[in-house]
């Protein structure tokens, strides 16, 4: 079974930081939630971040064509 995989990754301070956004039934379905994603705190900053990946799966993940981080995201400094 192909499914297709949503990460974000940006640099931060002089290393990676990911993000896995989740995992989906078609390819649709994946740039769909970067789309809507990119208009989120955080995201809307680092919009080249995103990354769509097909991979193999033998078994259907339970949490498939789910979004995560919907609501975004803040950096915090310290």
């Amino acid at each position: 079974m192909m499914l297709f995989k949503v990460m974000h990754k940006y640099k931060l301070e002089g290393r990676m930081e990911r993000k896995g956004i989740g995992i989906y039934s078609s390819e649709d379905n994946a740039r769909n939630a970067v789309e809507e994603l990119k208009q989120k705190p955080g995201f809307c900053d680092t919009q080249e971040g995103f990354v769509i990946k097909k991979v193999f799966r033998l078994f259907k993940p339970k949490l498939t064509d789910k979004t995560f981080w919907v609501d975004g995201f803040v950096t915090m400094y310290y």
